[in-house]
C-alpha cells in the first residue's frame, strides 16, 4: 500500500490515488530495470487486466510530475522510468539497452554559486559484461587472416 506522503502528494498537485497509479507506482518501486512504458504495461496487467498503455503513460506522467519518479529521456520518443529520485547517473549498454544506476556526485566542481540544480542527468553509455563478451566472441580482437587462402 502506499504511503501516507505519497498519497498526500498526488492529491496536494490534483491527482486522484486511483489502483492504476498505485500498481504502476509499486510496480516501480519493486524493479531497478528501468522500464519502458510498454514494459511497465506488461507487468501491470497482470494484476489489472484492463489497464491500457494510455492509462500507463498518464500515470507516470502523473508520478514524474509530483516528483515521485525521474523519467529518463533517450531521444524525442523513448524514455524509461526510475522510482529512485535521488541524483544518480545511469549506466546504459549499447548492446541490450539495459540500464543500471551508478553513483554520481550531484555538483561538480566549477557549478557556478548562484546556480540551483534541479535534476541531474548523468549517462555514461558503453557495453555491459554481458554485450562485452558477445562483442568479443563475434569479432575476437586476435584474429587472423589466413593469406594462404586468398586469391
Amino acid at each position: 500500500m502506499m504511503t501516507q506522503t505519497v498519497e498526500t502528494r498526488l492529491r496536494n498537485a490534483g491527482y486522484r490515488v486511483t489502483k492504476q497509479r498505485t500498481a504502476v507506482y509499486q510496480y516501480l518501486l519493486s524493479t531497478d530495470a528501468h522500464p519502458t512504458a510498454e514494459t511497465i504495461h506488461l507487468s501491470v496487467r497482470h494484476r489489472l487486466p484492463n489497464i491500457s498503455l494510455a492509462t500507463i503513460y498518464k500515470a507516470v506522467d502523473s508520478l514524474v510530475d509530483v516528483g515521485l519518479v525521474n523519467r529518463i529521456q533517450r531521444g524525442a520518443s523513448s524514455a524509461r522510468y526510475d522510482a529512485a529520485v535521488k541524483d544518480h547517473a545511469h549506466c546504459r549498454c549499447i548492446g541490450c539497452d539495459g540500464v543500471w544506476d551508478a553513483p554520481h556526485d550531484a555538483m561538480p566542481q566549477g557549478t557556478p554559486k548562484a546556480f540551483e540544480v534541479v535534476h541531474v542527468n548523468v549517462e555514461f553509455v558503453g557495453y555491459c559484461a554481458d554485450c562485452r563478451r558477445q562483442k568479443l566472441r563475434l569479432a575476437p580482437l586476435n584474429a587472423t587472416i589466413k593469406y594462404s587462402s586468398l586469391p
